[in-house]
């Protein structure tokens, strides 16, 4: 993880684009970062991490297993799994100053606001005598990768005026999170199923906040403010807050056979139809797909989960019949973390409680072979323009 060059981006030999041009609305199409983290085939449907198929991934591993993949770039051993798994149980509970902060914060803040004040708060405290800035910096990735879940779940349980719950030994990433929320452990298909939900948002390749979180990274800002800034970008309802979205408009819709109505409504308004749509996949995005077998098995049990995947399916059908457009994976989403327990609202911050595990990743990326990301714009405004005396202005 040691940095080997630092500099200043003044050329174009990164900045390109797949059709050789330079610039593009919304930088889509520009490279901007040669990676081994994540791959993405938009055509064929497929995303890997590190190589592996999501879906092997999903079929065959969990979220800590993930997680040292993304950051170490191969499979863990029994005893490096035990290992990360062991340190993680270290950070899982947090730290009192952080807890009083929470209990501080206003009842009606923003869930994910409160996810970015609360990591940037932990970040400014000092560090360890005589740690090293790396030192210090994969300290704080275990205490995000281990901490944002119990932030996120103890801030919910004092808002609505219940004691946090500490952190069960027995449990792991993804048990912890649905206990420390709920306080009742899950069942096992709840805690599996969190996991998948945990491994399906664990990457994602050059997203808004990831991009967000290496520009950060190139000033040589510590992990904790780089990660700052990605939930700052994230909280935008273009990027991770169409889960809550795509749930509160199957709420509206109300039931199956609203969902034509409502969609033409909304699309003759020129409405965003959340949770539909993406800027990389031209086919099925791979993670709904998975979401929605998901969803299937707790609809399987659970009636109303059944009557939001009724809406849900149909809302898909629609919508390729009308405008050929795909869910992804926030539509499914909603539907799997309402099974789950998850209050809408709180939605938008299990994005980022566990793509925390890429976002590690991509830090330790940049900074290992860093130079300072300083694009360049294209200036279109006037030129020489006089300075007109106050006095004189119309």
């Amino acid at each position: 993880m040691r940095r080997k060059n630092s500099g200043v981006i003044d050329d174009k030999a990164l900045l390109h684009t797949t059709t050789g041009q330079t610039k593009g609305a919304g930088l889509e199409g520009v490279v901007v970062a040669r990676s081994t983290i994540t791959s993405i085939d938009g055509q064929q449907g497929i995303l890997r991490y590190r190589g592996i198929d999501i879906k092997e991934l999903v079929k065959k591993s969990n979220y800590e297993e993930v997680a040292y993949l993304l950051w170490r770039g191969k499979l863990p051993t029994k005893l490096e799994l035990a290992s990360f798994k062991r340190e993680l149980a270290k950070y899982r509970t947090l730290p009192k100053d952080v807890l009083n902060l929470l209990k501080m914060t206003p009842k009606a803040a923003n869930p994910m606001e409160v996810t970015r004040t609360t990591v940037s708060f932990e970040s400014a405290l000092p560090n360890k005598k005589g740690e090293s800035f790396e030192d210090a910096n994969m300290r704080k990735a275990f205490q995000l990768l281990a901490g944002i879940g119990s932030m996120v779940a103890t801030y919910h349980r004092v808002r609505n005026g219940r004691r946090p719950v500490k952190p069960d030994s027995q449990l792991g990433h993804a048990g912890n999170f649905l206990y420390l929320l709920t306080a009742k452990k899950p069942d096992d298909y709840s805690e599996w199923a969190y996991d998948k939900v945990c491994i399906l948002y664990g990457d994602h390749e050059m997203n808004a906040s990831t991009f967000a979180l290496r520009v950060t990274c190139s000033t040589l800002a510590d992990i904790g403010g780089a990660v700052t800034s990605a939930i700052a970008a994230l909280a935008g309802p273009l990027h991770g807050g169409a889960n809550q979205m795509a749930m509160e408009m199957m709420e509206k819709i109300g039931s199956v056979r609203n969902v034509e109505s409502f969609l033409d409504g909304e699309l003759a308004a020129g409405n965003k139809i959340m949770g539909f749509g993406h800027r990389v996949y031209r086919t099925d995005d791979p993670r709904a797909l998975i979401l929605k077998d998901i969803a299937r098995k707790f609809a399987e049990k659970d009636a109303e989960t059944r009557k939001w995947l009724e809406i849900a399916e149909r809302t898909e059908a629609v919508m390729w019949e009308k405008r050929k457009i795909k869910p992804n994976i926030e539509f499914y989403a909603g539907v799997v973390l309402k099974a789950l327990g998850v209050p809408n609202d709180v939605m938008p911050a299990i994005f980022a409680c566990n793509r925390i595990a890429g976002w590690v990743a991509h830090y330790f990326e940049q900074y290992a072979d860093n130079r300072i990301i300083r694009p360049v714009s294209e200036y279109v405004g006037p030129v020489e323009q006089p300075y007109v005396p106050i006095n004189d202005r119309s």
